[in-house]
């Protein structure tokens, strides 16, 4: 797959392309749907599938008091295209110029002159160009116009409710991660750097990985998780804090994970936290021998919840 950050990298593609466009955020079941119904027109037509996207949230440009949190970084969502088969990937800044073009322009002078389009993939509620003048029913009159072919997908439902990144984010804030997971058709999962923490869970046996937080991401509700850990691309059972280890007084949001049978050092390293399941919320003990005896019990829970679920 081949990454393109800006428009100004290319002058057209050599290839008949098959486009879809999107803020793609979260990659959930819905958008999985739409992007392998465009890698297969693709590969019917023998196209080259090429997703239109940008690195920052569009909506964090258009309202600035009260941007989106994203679900998924940068490097999360490029992986995520990878694995999808996809062939080209734009993911250009959300910038004046993409804010200010008109949906006539979008269409003649990037999808049809930049990328090369013949084929169109989109969904129901795809939204485009200036003000977001630019929906399903000009795209069809411009596929008329421009002899390009046009898929709508429809949006895809569980539990009787339609899959969005704003049903997402709404479950990580209520801490319910398994229908977050469910959504995602994935585990929800946040990567970050193993940083230097207090240590108090080391002088207790319970050494934790402290994870550095980007805020810009849809952060889960306080409390304790079942997690899995990727250390150096392989995956380990584990147990996560999230939040403000009240019985410390600690003031920061915090993220640290307990891993389970695991004693190397990490410091600076990389990892990616699995979230699976959410035991309960933060509790302030009395001292911190009781939050300790707390701990054991939920290590305890986690590992039987391995063995129940991995059977």
């Amino acid at each position: 797959m081949e990454v393109i950050n800006s428009l100004s990298e290319i002058d057209r593609l050599s290839y008949m392309t098959g486009v879809s466009l999107g803020s793609f955020d979260g990659i959930h079941q819905g958008h999985l749907t739409l992007i392998n119904a465009l890698v297969e027109n693709c590969r019917k037509k023998n196209l080259k599938s090429v997703i239109y996207t940008f690195s920052n949230h569009p909506r964090g440009v258009l309202n600035i008091e009260d941007p989106p949190k994203i679900i998924i970084n940068k490097k999360q969502k490029i992986n995520l295209f990878k694995q999808l088969g996809i062939d080209f990937l734009f993911m250009v800044d959300f910038d004046d110029f993409q804010r200010n073009i008109s949906a006539k322009d979008f269409v003649e002078k990037i999808l049809l002159e930049k990328l090369n389009m013949y084929s169109m993939t989109v969904g129901e509620d795809c939204r485009f160009g200036k003000k977001a003048e630019g929906d399903i029913i000009l795209l069809e009159q411009f596929s008329k116009l421009y002899s390009f072919n046009l898929t709508v997908v429809p949006p895809v439902k569980l539990e009787d409710k339609i899959i969005s990144s704003t049903a997402i984010r709404h479950f990580l804030s209520q801490g319910l991660i398994e229908q977050a997971n469910r959504f995602l058709g994935r585990n929800y999962s946040i990567i970050g750097k193993v940083i230097k923490g207090k240590q108090f869970g080391s002088k207790k046996g319970f050494p934790t990985a402290n994870i550095a937080i980007d805020f810009n991401m849809s952060l889960p509700k306080s409390g304790i998780y079942v997690s899995k850990t990727k250390v150096h691309n392989k995956i380990h059972n584990s147990i996560t804090n999230v939040g403000f280890n009240p019985t410390f007084n600690q003031k920061n949001y915090n993220i640290e994970t307990y891993i389970f049978e695991f004693n190397e050092n990490i410091y600076g390293e990389e990892v990616e936290v699995h979230f699976l399941h959410r035991i309960r919320g933060e509790i302030k003990f009395n001292t911190i021998d009781d939050l300790y005896a707390q701990i054991d019990k939920d290590v305890t829970y986690s590992k039987e919840y391995f063995k129940t679920f991995e059977l």
